[in-house]
């Protein structure tokens, strides 16, 4: 009897080491846990004693960088901003972020006469350009309308198991259908003066040449669509005659024979029908394409006539100076820190 006893102590024994292992292993976890925000507010707390010691030493630098940034915001020239946003297509986005790199790195070298040479403006009016940007016009819509374009035009089964996240990664911002061009000038009026001298150094031959060929079997595709469509109506109307004629000769027999014939014939003209529709959607389809694709780039919204003034706070001077001056402080206060440590060290 007692030996028939032993196997559920033991058992309960090996129950309770297992438990206690297991509090164990969940203390060490929480006292991990617990360490990691220790250590988190500690260092925080050392921040705040770090800028509580330095507030005024930091608050002046920043004052003075804000005042000297005020003064020269008020003596310069204003700044005007105004953007554009276009449409590319073959490929051509690429192109048109390395163009508007390209321009941009000639205004920061100030050299107006060859900016002038290629946006086909006057010198006087290059030079009071400071800065072009160029950047994907409401990324996240655009980049849904790549992937809708990506499944319309690829096999279903290559991309069945090829999901939105996939697709993501393998996109860049130059690959999106939209695009917004943002310049900022002295002037207020060159904005749309720019727009040819953009677009033109985009449309290069290799992206010519492309547009013509693809224009060519689109309205080729759009020839054989309609002639289809016309087939089919043609169909339809003959199935028609035909069905009137076999109506008046089928008067004499039975409503049997006649329900099936007609059944017949409704499920042809219903096939018929749905082909019918395919046709008239892959022509409107088609005929979007050809208004798309007519040119290299297309322009979605021009620049305006009159730029705004720009109120991007990170384009002021006394917001950039404001920080320049408290950044410079911070490092001379952590080199001291820095000395003191090193000069202590031993």
């Amino acid at each position: 009897m007692t030996d028939k006893k032993l196997p559920p102590q033991e058992e309960e024994v090996d129950l309770g080491n297992l438990f206690k292992v297991i509090g164990k292993g969940i203390s060490n976890l929480l006292n991990v846990i617990l360490q990691f925000f220790i250590s988190i507010f500690h260092y925080f707390i050392l921040l705040l004693i770090f800028l509580k010691n330095h507030a005024i030493k930091l608050g002046l630098a920043l004052l003075i960088g804000f005042i000297v940034g005020l003064i020269i915001h008020k003596i310069g020239t204003k700044s005007y901003v105004s953007d554009m946003v276009v449409e590319t297509s073959y490929g051509s986005g690429m192109q048109l972020y390395k163009q508007i790199d390209y321009l941009n790195n000639l205004v920061k070298k100030k050299d107006s006469i060859s900016l002038a040479q290629v946006l086909n403006i006057k010198a006087i009016e290059a030079a009071k350009i400071s800065r072009l940007g160029v950047s994907a016009y409401q990324p996240e819509r655009n980049l849904y309308n790549a992937y809708d374009e990506y499944l319309k035009e690829t096999d279903s089964i290559y991309t069945r198991n090829f999901k939105f996240e996939d697709f993501k990664k393998r996109v860049d911002e130059y690959d999106f259908r939209y695009h917004q061009i943002e310049v900022e000038s002295e002037s207020n009026n060159i904005f749309t003066k720019l727009t040819s001298g953009i677009i033109n150094l985009v449309e290069n031959d290799y992206f010519k040449n492309k547009r013509d060929i693809k224009l060519k079997e689109l309205n080729q595709k759009l020839d054989i669509l309609n002639n289809n469509l016309i087939q089919i109506d043609s169909l339809r109307k003959t199935y028609k005659e035909v069905s009137i004629k076999e109506a008046e000769k089928l008067t004499n027999s039975s409503t049997i024979e006649i329900s099936k014939s007609d059944s017949k014939k409704d499920e042809n003209d219903i096939k018929l029908f749905e082909t019918s529709n395919e046709l008239l959607n892959n022509i409107s389809w088609t005929n979007e394409d050809l208004v798309r694709k007519k040119n290299v780039v297309n322009i979605i919204s021009n620049f305006d006539q009159v730029g705004v003034p720009d109120k991007n706070i990170t384009h002021k001077k006394y917001f950039q100076l404001a920080i320049l001056f408290g950044g410079l402080m911070l490092l001379w206060i952590l080199l001291g820190q820095l000395n003191k440590y090193l000069n202590a060290y031993k």
